[in-house]
């Protein structure tokens, strides 16, 4: 009598392994360039967050200070400058002055010592400061600067710029 031979299948073939291989392949750089992306747009949105969030206030900052100032010192009628001094109506803090060092903005209210408007996650560039006044009209200056992310978020989300701009006028 004869005995039949019956083979076992058990395990994948060469062909079925390789194949295996490839789909997981696909898959795992599908969620590593999707994880990728992810952390690449979230850095751009901080970025932009930051920017935004430390332009604002620095406008802010300096256009509440020059509406309640009572006289500029610089720049003078008809002149641009690249720092704004200004007379306030309290002798501590005058003269107050706006001015950027090293992709700083400061001021420096008084005697004091100068005060960081921005922190190290921006750059401040093209500070300037128009005067648009006309003699017996109350004194009016633009405000201009360009804000740019630092990168020190990380590196890889790239850069983001944006040129701030605005007017304010002392009150009298």
């Amino acid at each position: 009598m004869k005995t039949k031979i019956i083979k076992n299948k058990k395990g994948f073939s060469l062909l079925e392994t390789i194949i295996y291989i490839a789909i997981f392949s696909m898959i795992i750089t599908t969620i590593v360039s999707f994880g990728t992306n992810m952390t690449t747009s979230r850095l751009n949105n901080q970025n932009i967050l930051e920017v935004n969030d430390q332009g604002r206030n620095v406008m802010k900052t300096i256009t509440q200070t020059l509406r309640n100032g009572s006289q500029i010192n610089s720049p003078t009628t008809s002149n641009t400058s690249s720092s704004l001094s200004l007379v306030t109506s309290l002798p501590a803090t005058s003269p107050t002055v706006f001015s950027e060092s090293g992709g700083v903005l400061y001021v420096t209210e008084g005697t004091g010592s100068q005060i960081a408007l921005t922190n190290n996650k921006v750059i401040v560039s093209n500070l300037l400061f128009s005067n648009f006044s006309r003699p017996n009209t109350p004194n009016i200056i633009k405000i201009s600067f360009t804000l740019t992310s630092s990168g020190a978020s990380g590196g890889s989300g790239g850069t983001y710029s944006f040129t701030f701009n605005s007017s304010a006028q002392i009150r009298k």
